[in-house]
């Protein structure tokens, strides 16, 4: 009982800052040894002696100044989300929408400035949630969100202390649950056109307040979402069924789950968001 109670307290901040010092420093240093090896392969003759690695760090340092604080902010923000749902106790009861949302997280500011069409800010989410209720029903969306805690909580109990969100994000299972309802919304695109549209004006009326997400950066207050960032949304939402689309084994367990003419539907949708420039 006493382990239990331990796996399921949460983490101090105290903790919790560590936890981030770690994977920053982490991060950094596999980017810099990343940068040394090149450098090797480069010059086979190089010789990384106490002045050499001084002057490849400077060159570190000014080459790669834009890749490594990308990478090293991008740890940073993906720690804040973790941490703030852990403090307000919402990670468990929020567990389906963190895998719908870690498909198109690529998306989010560092990786994607605001400025450009692809980018999504988080502000986008609320809009996203109303509209894939109001497609797939709101009984099944709780469905789904009932199964979500139960398949992370097998997950934590599995793992124990060792546990990290990284495999919960793997777990066949809520992978699995996220392409039901994504099978589901696939059944409302027979005019994707007029469906993106329908989409992009829900997510646009119903955008969180810019000051919830002030550290994506400049242009956050006046960002919307564009039809082009929508399309590599639902792209990036859909991208387990082009895998098994892709694969006739895969194909067959699919249709086997959903039926063939839902097969069929979310084909059709896909290769309709591939024409799409």
């Amino acid at each position: 009982m006493a382990k239990a109670k331990k796996r399921k307290s949460s983490k101090s901040p105290k903790q919790s800052t560590s936890v981030l010092c770690e994977k920053l420093a982490h991060t950094t240093l596999d980017l810099y040894v990343d940068y040394l090896q090149r450098a090797l392969k480069t010059n086979p003759g190089l010789q990384l002696d106490s002045q050499e690695l001084a002057f490849q760090t400077r060159q570190f340092k000014k080459e790669e100044k834009d890749r490594y604080l990308n990478r090293t902010q991008k740890v940073a923000e993906e720690w804040l989300d973790d941490f703030s749902l852990e403090q307000r106790g919402e990670a468990r009861k929020r567990a389906f929408e963190r895998i719908l949302v870690k498909r198109f997280s690529h998306l989010f500011p560092p990786h994607e400035a605001l400025d450009d069409d692809r980018a999504a800010s988080r502000r986008l989410l609320p809009g996203l949630f109303i509209a894939f209720e109001q497609l797939a029903g709101s009984e099944f969306v709780q469905q789904c969100h009932v199964a979500g805690r139960n398949i992370l909580k097998n997950v934590r109990e599995e793992q124990g202390e060792d546990f990290n969100w990284n495999d919960f994000y793997k777990d066949p299972a809520i992978n699995d649950l996220v392409d039901d309802l994504m099978a589901v919304v696939a059944w409302s695109f027979r005019d994707v056109d007029r469906r993106i549209q329908w989409l992009l004006n829900i997510i646009n009326f119903n955008l969180a307040p810019p000051e919830d997400y002030p550290f994506e950066g400049e242009g956050i207050e006046k960002w919307t979402l564009k039809k082009t960032g929508l399309v590599e949304i639902l792209r990036a939402l859909f991208s387990d069924f082009r895998d098994k689309l892709a694969n006739q084994d895969s194909y067959r367990e699919m249709e086997q789950r959903y039926g063939q003419k839902a097969s069929a539907a979310i084909r059709s949708l896909i290769e309709s968001l591939d024409r799409i420039r």
